[in-house]
C-alpha cells in the first residue's frame, strides 16, 4: 500500500520543483518556511522535510545561521548537466512524437506563440512558464514517467531563465522552438530529437558562458572598488 505521508511530501517538493522551473523561485531567492508551509498547506515540520528532498536534489541550498537558498547555478555544473539533459530529453523527445495527438499538436502551437508574444511584450514571467509548459506538454507524452521523473528533477538545476538576458538566445530558442515543432508536426521522431538535443546544447553553452563572464565583471567591479577605497 503507499504510504499518504510519502505522497504528500513528493506532491509538496514538486510544487517547488514547478516554482523553480517556472521562475516562481529565483535563483538565489531565500525561502521563508512559513510562507511555504501557507503555499502547501502543511506544517513546519513537513514543511521542513520537503525543503531537505529539494536540498538532497541540488536544488536548494542551506547555509548555516542565514536560510534556505535556491540554488544558483555554476558553469561547471551546467556544462556537467547539459550532456545529461540532452540524452534524457532527446530521449524523450523521441518516444513521444508518436504519441503526441492533434489536441497535444495544437497546444504546443499555442505555447510557442505565447513564449513569442510574451518576449515581445518583455513578460519574461509569462515566457519562463510558456516555455516550461511547451517541454513538459513534449515530455509527458513519452510515455515513461520514470524518465519524465529524472528529467524533472534534472531541470530546476539548469538556469533557464538566465537565457531570456543573453542577447540574441530568445530569438534563437524561439526558431529552434519554431524548427522542433515543424518536425513534431511531420512525424519525424529522429528529426525532433535531433532538434532538441541542438537546442540544450546551445543553450548550455550560452548559459556557462554567460555566468563565466557575469562572474569575471563582478569580480573586477570588487577589484576597481577595493582600488577606490585605498
Amino acid at each position: 500500500m503507499q504510504d499518504r505521508g510519502v505522497t504528500k511530501l513528493e506532491r509538496a517538493a514538486q510544487i517547488l520543483r514547478e516554482a523553480i522551473l517556472q521562475g516562481d523561485l529565483r535563483p538565489g531567492q531565500k525561502l521563508k518556511q512559513q510562507e511555504l508551509a501557507e503555499r502547501l498547506g502543511m506544517s513546519a515540520t513537513p514543511v521542513r522535510e520537503v525543503l531537505r528532498i529539494l536540498e538532497a536534489e541540488g536544488l536548494l541550498v542551506h547555509i548555516p545561521h542565514q536560510g534556505v537558498f535556491v540554488a544558483e547555478a555554476s558553469p561547471e555544473n551546467t556544462e556537467e548537466i547539459t550532456p545529461i539533459r540532452v540524452a534524457l530529453e532527446s530521449l524523450a523527445v523521441k518516444l513521444a512524437v508518436p504519441r503526441l495527438s492533434q489536441d497535444d499538436i495544437a497546444n504546443l502551437e499555442r505555447l510557442a506563440q505565447g513564449v513569442e508574444q510574451a518576449w515581445q511584450e518583455m513578460d519574461l514571467a509569462r515566457v519562463r512558464r510558456n516555455n516550461y509548459h511547451f517541454h513538459t506538454t513534449i515530455y509527458r507524452a513519452c510515455g515513461s514517467q520514470i524518465l519524465c521523473g529524472m528529467i524533472g528533477r534534472l531541470w530546476p538545476r539548469f538556469a533557464t531563465d538566465l537565457l531570456w538576458m543573453i542577447p540574441g538566445r530568445a530569438e534563437r530558442s524561439i526558431e529552434q522552438h519554431r524548427a522542433l515543432l515543424e518536425a513534431i508536426k511531420s512525424r519525424d521522431a529522429t528529426g525532433a530529437a535531433a532538434l532538441m538535443a541542438e537546442h540544450i546544447t546551445t543553450a548550455g553553452k550560452s548559459i556557462a558562458e554567460f555566468i563565466r563572464r557575469q562572474s569575471a565583471a563582478s569580480q573586477q567591479q570588487v577589484a576597481l572598488t577595493s582600488l577606490d577605497g585605498e
